[in-house]
């Protein structure tokens, strides 16, 4: 290894020489652009023009957009259940713990969870459901152990985007992304007021939210299009390294 200065050289490309070719390939100018993402310049009255458009459309085509929804789910890898209420969902949960054989699970603090009685029927056959909220008798640590303990996590959407199949979960206080990622299987709850229709409606409305909320939106967003899977490997496909083997969707139809 020669040193240049005191510097060793480690060799490969200049980093000029590299973000000169990225640029090139991009078709821009060496100069960074005026404005760095230009759509978060767009007004709020813009935006909540925009938000109320999409909420339009997918008013008068939600059938269609559940159905294709449903459709690419089950092309990514989802195991998807169509519910026709909220009985048909606890009953389709039940029978998935029974199957599995788990007696513990834990879930996310979503809204979906106060509209579904789901904690109960579970308990009712002897499950223990742990609710990953941290507190005063709950630590990071003692919650962090009981997800890699349990058998099924549970979370409902934030946003499910039928163009991709994708369901979207914000992480937040309450909400664990490892609830989705840890457990070997897990169940996402989908409702009718969750999905969208495209990536770019998801896009509009996260900045609506951003000006709504004085330029905070959140640090991240979980995107789950099927189980995790990698082909790193030897370009060999493989299932449930980076997350869940086995993922279930149920999709309330109200």
């Amino acid at each position: 290894m020669s040193e240049l200065g005191g510097t060793p050289n480690l060799g490969g490309t200049p980093k000029e020489e590299f973000l000169s070719s990225v640029r090139s390939a991009l078709g821009r100018e060496k100069a960074a652009p005026l404005i760095p993402y230009p759509l978060l310049e767009e007004s709020l009255p813009d935006l909540e023009a925009q938000a109320q458009e999409i909420r339009q459309r997918l008013t008068e085509n939600l059938p269609l957009i559940l159905d294709k929804f449903e459709r690419m789910a089950i092309l990514g890898g989802w195991n998807v259940h169509r519910a026709t209420g909220y009985e048909d969902a606890i009953e389709y949960a039940v029978s998935l713990v029974n199957s599995l054989g788990v007696d513990r699970t834990v879930r996310s603090n979503q809204p979906v969870f106060d509209e579904l009685p789901l904690d109960s029927a579970l308990t009712n056959l002897g499950v223990t459901v742990t609710q990953v909220t941290q507190g005063a008798d709950q630590s990071r640590e003692s919650l962090r152990q009981e997800i890699i303990a349990s058998g099924l996590g549970l979370t409902g959407a934030d946003y499910a985007v039928a163009e991709t199949g994708t369901v979207v979960i914000m992480p937040r206080k309450g909400l664990s992304r490892l609830v989705s990622l840890v457990p070997p299987v897990h169940l996402a709850l989908v409702r009718p007021q969750d999905v969208v229709e495209t990536l770019a409606d998801l896009f509009l409305l996260r900045r609506l939210q951003f000006h709504s909320n004085y330029g905070e939106m959140g640090s991240y967003l979980n995107f789950i299009t099927g189980p995790s899977r990698t082909a790193d490997i030897e370009s060999t496909l493989v299932v449930g390294v980076h997350g869940p083997k086995e993922v279930h969707l149920v999709l309330l139809d109200r």
